[in-house]
């Protein structure tokens, strides 16, 4: 088999995440292949970084040499990920905002889902380093800078638009 059995299963898991996130990406970033070019150039990066996320992290993450590459590869796609749909969502959204409204007509359920990602991700990291990495890679340390990308994103989204 291609993945270590003591974690094939969370690779497995980690590539059909990627791989519905892929699916459900391609439906709103749909990047036509061929000689008629894209209609939007930015359509390429999501398509690109779920293919790395399909093809490239679990093999990344399968190998103790290569883990801590993956592993911040997977977090950083989680983070941006996670900040570029929610202010998609922010700047699309309907008034007057409800429970509802945030939960069903945002992509919060999304988000939710790419996080499942990060947790995968923190499972096998744990598998190749059981005693930790001091303050490097925990929870908080993603926690942290998903806030400062966040604020960045925001300086940047609202001083220059």
């Amino acid at each position: 088999m291609l993945f270590k059995k003591e974690i094939r299963k969370l690779l497995l898991e980690l590539t059909f995440l990627s791989l519905g996130g892929f699916l459900l990406h391609y439906r709103l970033h749909p990047v036509p292949l061929g000689s008629n070019g894209a209609q939007n150039p930015a359509d390429f990066l999501p398509f690109s970084w779920d293919i790395a996320g399909i093809l490239a992290v679990p093999f990344l993450l399968n190998y103790r040499a290569s883990v801590l590459v993956g592993y911040l590869v997977n977090g950083v796609g989680v983070v941006v990920g996670a900040i570029t749909m929610s202010t998609f969502s922010l700047s699309t959204l309907t008034h007057p905002v409800t429970f509802s409204v945030i939960v069903l007509d945002t992509t919060l359920p999304l988000i939710l889902i790419l996080f499942a990602k990060l947790f995968i991700g923190q499972i096998v990291l744990q598998h190749f380093y059981p005693g930790g990495m001091g303050r490097l890679f925990t929870p908080f340390y993603w926690t942290r800078h998903f806030f400062y990308l966040a604020v960045v994103f925001a300086l940047g989204h609202f001083l220059w638009r």
